[in-house]
């Protein structure tokens, strides 16, 4: 029972360390980012915050986006990309390439569409407004990280492991000491008891 324990312990722990360690260096990032847009290896991270691409991208996942040096010539009908609104530059969308407008043979903009969207998006969306092509999801770990953001989330996921982790270390030190004075105690009775038959024997 007790290596159970210990081993859940340990398992909790290094969830929390790489959850913590995870928000910690996406936030490192998105300030870092001369776009602030957290990116990791080359890649932007974002966290989905609507049902607009289900069912292959769920509300609360994380994807990945890999920008692009050309999206006029990169992107293609059927891709998945990352574009800047129109309207607010810092509202990000992710929505599926459904045609292409070119202009002389040269691709200008792109039309687009949510896959859980029953109609079109308004505006075609141009090279300028494109962050990048998607590439992959971690599912629902943007809710993860988006909680922890907040005041709750820092609570439970910051400080209150902190202080459980502190404590436990106070409880083991005071343990080691306890066992150290222990140890000391009866190794002085010990010796004051084979000091007592030594003076009867003689």
């Amino acid at each position: 029972m007790k290596v159970a324990l210990k081993v859940l312990n340990v398992l909790i722990t290094g969830a929390l360390i790489l959850v913590i360690g995870a928000a910690a260096i996406l936030g490192f990032s998105a300030r870092r980012s001369g776009d602030a847009i957290p990116t990791i290896a080359g890649h932007k991270v974002l966290a989905v915050i609507s049902g607009s691409m289900e069912p292959g991208i769920r509300t609360g996942d994380v994807i990945i986006v890999k920008p692009l040096k050309d999206p006029a010539n990169e992107v293609k009908d059927g891709d998945v990309i990352t574009f800047r609104a129109r309207e607010k530059a810092d509202m990000l969308i992710t929505h599926r390439v459904i045609g292409t407008v070119k202009v002389d043979g040269k691709p200008v903009a792109f039309g687009t569409k949510g896959d859980n969207n029953t109609v079109v998006d308004r505006e075609v969306v141009s090279p300028e407004q494109i962050i990048g092509r998607y590439e992959w999801r971690i599912p629902y770990f943007g809710y993860v990280t988006n909680f922890i953001r907040t005041p709750l989330g820092i609570v439970l996921f910051v400080i209150l492991p902190g202080v459980v982790i502190i404590g436990m270390e106070f409880v083991k030190m005071w343990k080691t000491l306890s066992e150290a004075e222990a140890a000391k105690k009866a190794e002085a009775e010990a010796v004051v008891d084979e000091d007592h038959s030594g003076s009867e024997a003689q």
